[in-house]
């Protein structure tokens, strides 16, 4: 498409192409644009005459994108997105906003902290609706492309031109059994001769207690287990020797629901400091901003 097509185009027409790509069917994308299938089939043609490609490939399911469909689909999000921007009322109405809200994060946050900043903010807007994900290794790029509008997190890979906002330090401690036979005689090097729980998304070079293993010529440190996420570790260590070293906030939940020890380590660790994460094509959308600033008032509440 080039600058002399620009007129031929309209809003209309590239949401529902955005439409067509996430639903990648006739039928379903006619129906998020409340219009009928013969008119999203007309859209559809009138879509391949602009772009001079035919966009998507019918199969069995429905809808298949050409490749140069797909390179449209990040650039559209953004182009959409800030279209509704620009299109925002000075005055936000929270009684009547609508917004879905996506955001990756660590499950342990969502009980520490997301769970009551979801509450507020619902009780305050109840049409923003707010998606919570699990935070994987295509977060960043999600935020990237548009798929996704917030993470929480220790930002360890973020983009430098992400916007970012400190919530919270939390001290790393140790969680084990009561019964750890470990709790007899507790300093690091006998920390290092029992096997201990690691999360599989942190890198060994991020992993602290690795590097100060690896530092210091303790024992190899052995690695008893592996578990995703910080909450699945709770009730994984009871009855067992392993050790884990987790956020003071998620460690207070496994001495609450599964008797756990919370121990104080015997050898330094950093803080972990917990940011917001955004684009920066978010950074004065009004909505965003609002929703940013319930969250931050949450964890600014619980750590006082």
């Amino acid at each position: 498409m080039n600058e002399n097509h620009i007129t031929k185009v309209d809003l209309n027409l590239l949401k529902s192409l955005r439409a067509l790509l996430e639903e990648r069917h006739v039928g379903r994308a006619a129906a998020k644009m409340n219009v009928t299938q013969s008119a999203m089939s007309h859209t559809l043609t009138r879509l391949r005459s602009v772009f001079d490609d035919p966009l998507f490939i019918r199969n069995a399911k429905g809808l298949e994108p050409t490749s140069h469909a797909l390179e449209l689909s990040g650039k559209l999000r953004f182009i959409l997105d800030e279209i509704d921007t620009l299109l925002t009322p000075k005055t936000l109405d929270l009684a009547t906003t609508k917004c879905h809200f996506r955001v990756q994060t660590h499950d342990f946050l969502v009980a520490a902290y997301l769970a009551d900043a979801i509450r507020r903010i619902n009780s305050e807007a109840p049409n923003i609706i707010i998606d919570v994900k699990i935070l994987d290794n295509s977060g960043y790029q999600k935020l990237e492309n548009g798929e996704l509008d917030m993470i929480i997190g220790a930002g360890l890979q973020a983009n430098p031109r992400f916007m970012q906002k400190r919530f919270v330090d939390e001290e790393l401690v140790c969680l084990l059994d009561k019964q750890n036979p470990v709790l007899k005689s507790w300093n690091s090097n006998a920390i290092f001769r029992y096997p201990h729980i690691k999360s599989s998304l942190i890198n060994d070079k991020d992993d602290p207690v690795t590097v100060y293993g690896k530092n210091e010529g303790l024992p190899k440190r052995q690695i008893g287990l592996y578990a995703e996420t910080l909450n699945l570790q709770l009730a994984l260590l009871s009855h067992s020797k392993l050790i884990a070293f987790l956020p003071e906030s998620v460690a207070k939940q496994g001495q609450q629901f599964y008797g756990l020890e919370m121990r104080k380590c015997p050898f330094p660790l950093p803080t972990v400091t917990i940011r917001g994460i955004w684009h920066e094509r978010h950074q004065n959308d009004q909505v965003h901003k609002w929703i940013r600033d319930k969250i931050s008032e949450v964890f600014d509440s619980h750590s006082q």
